[in-house]
C-alpha cells in the first residue's frame, strides 16, 4: 500500500459512485477487494438493489442491459440513475465489455449513440461527474502458427475485434479528454515498465490485453484485475477532488 494509493483511497471513502458493468467490471471490483484488505480507509461496495440503505458514502455498482447488444446498457444506466440515484451520487460511470464490438461494429454509429445518451444525462443531472470508460480490450495470441493463418488469408477476428475497439476508444479520448476518462483499455496494455503490448495490421499499430493479465483471453486474472483497480481507484480519486475543488469555488 503506497502513500498515494492511501491518500486515493481516502479519497473515494467519501465519495458517492454509481458504476454500470458486466463481468470484467465484476473482475474489476474483485481487484478492487484485493486493494481494500491492506486498506485504512474502506470503500463500502454495495449492489443496487439490495434493499438495504445506502451508507454516505459508497460504491454502488449494478449489472447493466445485456451483453452484445450495448444501447440496452445506456439505456439502463439512464433508467437507473432517473429513477433511483439524481441527487444521491457524486460520480457515475458505465462501462461496456469487450464483447459488445467486434469486427462488425459500426464503431462511429454505436459511440454517437453512447455520446448522446451520456451527454443528455450530464445536462439533466450536472451535480453528477461522468466518467467515461474505454471499452476492455481481448488478448491478440501470437506466433508462428496465428501468422502462417494470417498470411494464407485467414481472417483473425480476435485483431478485427481489437481494432474496432481501439477506434471506438480513440473516439472516446478525442470526445472527453483525459480528465473525465478512465482509460481501461490502456491500463490492460500497459506493462509496469511502461511497454505497450500492442499488434500491426495494415501498418498500423493497436493496443492489446496483455497475456499475463487475462487466463481466458478477455476477463481479468487475479494480476490484471489488481492493476486495473489500482488505476481506476487514481481516476476516481482525482476525478473527486476536482469536483470538490470546484464546489469550493
Amino acid at each position: 500500500m503506497t502513500s498515494t494509493l492511501d491518500a486515493d483511497l481516502k479519497t473515494l471513502s467519501t465519495t458517492r459512485i454509481f458504476f454500470g458493468h458486466q463481468s470484467v467490471g465484476a473482475n474489476i471490483l474483485a481487484g478492487l477487494a484485493d486493494l481494500l484488505q491492506g486498506s485504512a480507509h474502506p470503500v463500502v461496495v454495495v449492489e443496487h438493489g439490495a434493499g438495504a440503505p445506502l451508507p454516505p458514502a459508497f460504491l454502488l455498482h449494478a449489472k447493466v442491459g445485456r451483453n452484445e447488444q450495448p444501447l440496452t446498457k445506456c439505456e439502463d444506466f439512464r433508467r437507473i440513475i432517473d429513477e433511483d440515484l439524481a441527487g444521491r451520487i457524486d460520480v457515475a460511470l458505465l462501462k461496456f465489455c469487450y464483447i459488445d464490438i467486434n469486427e462488425h461494429t459500426d464503431v462511429d454509429a454505436l459511440f454517437a449513440a453512447y455520446k448522446a445518451a451520456l451527454d443528455e444525462l450530464a445536462r439533466r443531472h450536472p451535480e453528477i461527474a461522468f466518467v467515461h470508460v474505454t471499452a476492455p480490450l481481448r488478448h491478440t495470441p501470437g506466433g508462428l502458427g496465428i501468422l502462417a493463418r494470417e498470411v494464407l488469408g485467414r481472417p483473425n477476428r480476435v485483431k478485427l475485434a481489437n481494432i474496432r475497439r481501439n477506434r471506438f476508444n480513440d473516439l472516446m479520448r478525442q470526445a472527453y479528454g483525459r480528465t473525465h476518462v478512465f482509460d481501461l483499455a490502456a491500463s490492460q496494455s500497459t506493462h509496469p515498465d511502461g511497454r505497450r503490448e500492442t499488434f500491426r495490421k495494415n501498418g498500423t499499430t493497436h493496443e492489446t490485453l496483455i497475456g499475463a493479465y487475462t487466463d481466458d483471453g478477455g476477463h481479468l486474472n487475479a494480476t490484471g484485475r489488481l492493476v486495473v483497480a489500482r488505476d481506476l481507484v487514481r481516476c476516481l480519486a482525482a476525478v473527486t477532488r476536482e469536483r470538490q475543488a470546484l464546489a469550493a469555488r
